[in-house]
């Protein structure tokens, strides 16, 4: 577990399968942060134990354990990761996820990652108005649409190195 001021990031488990449901059938979620579709619970629940196997998923929870959204430290190299994260909606506009990230490139310098990479779809603006609050950097621009039928988006690609990381304040307005 990793805890913050407001917050705390834990393993995904089987038991929270009822939530990422309820946030697959939630469309927009689909279109801005390419969250998976699940039928129904038995597929959720296999979802879930994808989750929990990925060595850096976790749920954010608020301190009482409120499920609001999921963070994600992907691979790319040995000390290299790609930073994935999704907020329940009705928790956005309250520092929850500037937290949350905040926590997770901590632990992650203290690991020894020197790189944070993203990716948001071009249209997608608070993800970017994020990634660039905390010292992300524009790197390039990718359009997928060049490659039909599979993608319909532009993305752009956001760097993070961790030498220049320095824990911002974040907000604790609740």
């Amino acid at each position: 577990m990793i805890k913050g001021k407001r917050i705390f990031l834990r393993k995904v488990e089987v038991g929270d399968a009822d939530q990422l449901l309820a946030w697959s059938k939630n469309p927009r979620y689909q279109y801005l942060a390419g969250f998976s579709h699940y039928e129904d619970l038995d597929q959720a629940r296999e979802g879930a134990r994808i989750y929990h196997d990925r060595p850096a998923s976790y749920l954010i929870c608020l301190k009482d354990g409120t499920r609001i959204g999921l963070a994600e430290l992907y691979p790319r190299t040995e000390d290299t990761r790609e930073v994935g994260f999704m907020l329940d909606e009705a928790y956005e506009g309250r520092g929850y996820m500037t937290e949350s990230l905040a926590v997770l490139y901590d632990q992650a310098k203290e690991c020894g990652i020197a790189e944070i990479w993203a990716c948001c779809r071009d249209d997608n603006l608070p993800p970017q108005r994020l990634l660039t609050k905390m010292g992300f950097r524009e790197q390039y621009k990718v359009d997928y649409r060049q490659i039909p039928p599979f993608f319909n988006f532009s993305a752009k690609y956001y760097l993070l190195k961790l030498a220049e990381w320095n824990k911002i304040e974040t907000n604790t307005k609740s």
